[in-house]
């Protein structure tokens, strides 16, 4: 059975996705450029890859421009947000109580994150009153 391709970006379209998102709509000669600074693709793999992000969603594309402007479709939070439900999904059976407490038991927690963690916790508790 084949299989059917994830709506979730890879490592090399969030690479993409990232440059989007700092510097806003780039046309295809600027993306490549991008991406080409640190990776052997050529200018047809990363056409092609930005082809496959428009068909999954990921970008959008302004043909009014010439050259046309790539952007990204989904803002940087929207996409993490995503990408965190996926996980949840996929790994902890629809759990975030069990994606952030094993998040907690990996010990890449300082205590500056513990502490802004505990200020979301009151926020969110102030919110549910």
């Amino acid at each position: 059975m084949p299989r059917h391709p994830s709506a979730q970006p890879t490592k090399v379209e969030l690479e993409i996705l990232h440059l989007l998102w700092e510097h806003g709509p780039c046309p295809l000669g600027e993306v490549h450029g991008a991406v080409s600074a640190h990776s052997d693709r050529s200018y047809s793999t990363t056409r092609k890859m930005i082809q496959v992000m428009r068909d999954k969603g990921l970008v959008v594309c302004d043909e009014s421009a010439r050259p046309q402007l790539y952007a990204a479709a989904k803002t940087k939070k929207q996409t993490q947000l995503n990408l965190l439900e996926d996980l949840a999904q996929r790994a902890f059976g629809g759990s975030t109580k069990k994606l952030v407490m094993s998040l907690l038991s990996a010990e890449r927690v300082t205590f500056d994150d513990v502490r802004e963690m505990q200020q979301l916790v009151e926020k969110a508790k102030g919110c549910k009153k």
